[in-house]
């Protein structure tokens, strides 16, 4: 086989124009995602973490105030105004539930769900329905608190392992 060398020329002059044209916007393409990946997996690790720690913090507040208000006997506002300690519990409590509120999203039903039970918490704390004594009542809502945030979490890291 005989080539004409101006047409293998012409061939691999047309091959390094493509790369030289097709190059910079692959490397372009893959960067920009990778960018995204990395700040995104970044800043869902971020909110992993400070998520887990107010949850943390949330169920023992939960207790520590179930505990307290499960000996106390009156109007709860009363009470709460009158003692320091608790009226520090109680704010410090209620601060917890407004960071994880403004954690969630509203558009999804387990944020929804995890959000129903901490106002239901704040609830039962205020005026306890009669039946079961309020430490009870607390624990099974600190415990269905812990159960949905474990399955927002997971999903979460998921989506960090895929790097979205």
């Amino acid at each position: 086989m005989n080539f004409n060398p101006q047409w293998i020329t012409l061939v691999v002059a047309c091959t390094a124009m493509i790369a030289s044209i097709a190059g910079p916007y692959v490397n372009t393409r893959i960067a920009k995602f990778q960018f995204r990946a990395n700040v995104l997996s970044v800043n869902r690790q971020k909110w992993i973490e400070t998520m887990r720690d107010l949850v943390a913090s949330l169920n023992s507040q939960f207790l520590a105030a179930a505990a307290i208000r499960e000996t106390l006997d009156g109007p709860t506002g009363t009470i709460i105004a009158r003692d320091p300690e608790l009226f520090n519990r109680v704010e410090s409590l209620l601060r917890t539930v407004s960071k994880i509120e403004l954690m969630l999203n509203p558009l999804e039903r387990d944020h929804r769900e995890l959000n129903a039970l901490m106002k239901e918490g704040i609830d039962h704390l205020r005026a306890p329905p009669p039946g079961h004594t309020i430490e009870a009542q607390i624990e099974e809502i600190s415990n269905g608190i812990t159960h949905l945030s474990q399955e927002i979490l997971k999903r979460e890291w998921i989506r960090v392992k895929r790097g979205e």
